[in-house]
């Protein structure tokens, strides 16, 4: 399983809809989805699928998660006392725990991506349920 399997795909989605729908790059537009500037879901149903996508590659990370700790538990095993094979170990128990890191920085990016997906959809939902607010109490001032 490849670390960046999945993400290659949504990465790509994003990049397609920014440039359809404009907006700044992937990176900046992560922070601004919520204040409404930067990258705009041009509908729900579109943000709901990119939040999906986000929520697929979540559960590949946690996956990946047990396959990088079941080799770390591989790793503290003795395979021999002399000090090339310990070397060789350290540098192994190393480069895991890097990659162990580098999983988990992005499970915590995937799962702050989401929420601010989720965010800036309530945020949409609630100014349009505003409007609608304003619109009918404006119909009703005209009566």
């Amino acid at each position: 399983m490849s670390l960046v399997e999945g993400w290659e795909g949504i990465l790509s989605a994003l990049e397609i809809q920014r440039k359809k729908y404009g907006g700044t790059s992937i990176g900046d537009s992560v922070g601004l989805a919520v204040t409404g500037k930067g990258f705009r879901f041009p509908d729900d149903a579109t943000a709901r699928s990119i939040a999906a996508n986000f929520e697929q590659s979540v559960e590949s990370i946690l996956d990946r998660r047990d396959l990088i700790e079941a080799v770390q538990d591989h790793l503290e095993r003795t395979f021999s006392q002399d000090g090339a094979s310990e070397k060789y170990l350290e540098v192994a128990r190393s480069s895991v725990e890097a990659l162990w890191q580098l999983n988990e920085s992005a499970l915590h990016y995937a799962e702050r991506y989401i929420k601010k997906i989720e965010l800036a959809r309530k945020s949409k939902m609630q100014e349009e349920e505003a409007a609608e607010e304003d619109a009918a109490r404006a119909a009703r001032s005209i009566k």
